[in-house]
């Protein structure tokens, strides 16, 4: 996972210090659609990789609407027993 996709070249770029960016905005989306499979893998890898142990020069906006909302947005629907998204 990366930090951008870029659909017309068919490549991807690090640019907001390589937190996997593009994963984590879309863990809600994986949680709201249902797709528990693929949400617990995600939570997974991220569980496993992401580490914000790196010295790097950040976007504070990107990483807020991005990393933060992100993390926080799956936290409380992950929360949610209703959906059963983390068993």
């Amino acid at each position: 996972p990366h930090d951008e996709l870029l659909p017309l070249s068919c490549g991807w770029a690090d640019n907001f210090g390589s937190y996997a960016l593009t994963l984590i905005d879309s863990l809600g989306t994986l949680a709201v659609l249902g797709n528990k499979t693929e949400f617990a893998r995600a939570v997974g890898y991220l569980d496993r990789e992401l580490s914000f142990e790196t010295d790097v020069s950040v976007s504070v906006f990107e990483t807020n609407i991005r990393v933060l909302g992100g993390l926080l947005s799956a936290h409380l629907l992950a929360s949610d027993a209703e959906l059963g998204l983390m068993k």
